[in-house]
């Protein structure tokens, strides 16, 4: 995770190029992100509607990916891991010091379809929580978690220094 951490800190103006996750209505608020991968919003920026944003989708690769070198290893070594049959979205998350991300729990499309996955790029410990209802953990630079987004959730930095998480949507083959 290393290199990819280099590359964001070479790589300032990537950041919030997309800032539909960012409104001061959403859980996500106080954060700042790096769209790799989601669905191609040119028509919903030429018509300036995003009520059908999170409809299903193929997902596209947004300039940031091929600006972030470091991020396709991760991403797809992951996929091997989990023997993934269809990648989603990717985002990068960053929260400050002394920020956090409010409780929510994600619906939609996307969350019914993919599993998501963190990959801790940057993690300050102590400090940098994730929370599930009566649940809290904290990971260290280049874990890997699965995560729920389909119940309540949040992320508190009470460390000096960014958290930075890579977020990777991945469909995963069930067997019966």
């Amino acid at each position: 995770v290393l290199q990819l951490l280099l590359e964001l800190q070479r790589q300032p103006e990537l950041w919030n190029r997309n800032d539909a996750r960012l409104s001061e209505h959403g859980p996500h608020y106080q954060t700042d992100d790096i769209w790799l991968r989601y669905k191609d919003e040119s028509e919903n920026k030429e018509t300036g509607d995003y009520s059908n944003f999170g409809d299903r989708h193929d997902p596209i690769w947004y300039p940031a990916y091929y600006a972030l070198p470091a991020a396709k290893p991760l991403i797809f070594a992951l996929m091997a891991r989990v023997e993934g049959e269809r990648l989603g979205g990717v985002l990068i998350y960053r929260v400050p010091p002394g920020k956090e991300i409010l409780p929510h729990t994600d619906t939609g499309w996307h969350v019914d379809y993919y599993d998501k996955f963190n990959i801790a790029i940057k993690s300050t410990q102590p400090g940098c929580t994730f929370h599930y209802a009566s649940e809290q953990m904290c990971a260290y630079m280049g874990d890997v978690h699965w995560f729920r987004n389909d119940i309540e959730h949040w992320v508190t930095n009470q460390s000096t220094d960014d958290q930075i998480i890579l977020t990777v949507c991945i469909r995963i083959h069930r067997r019966n």
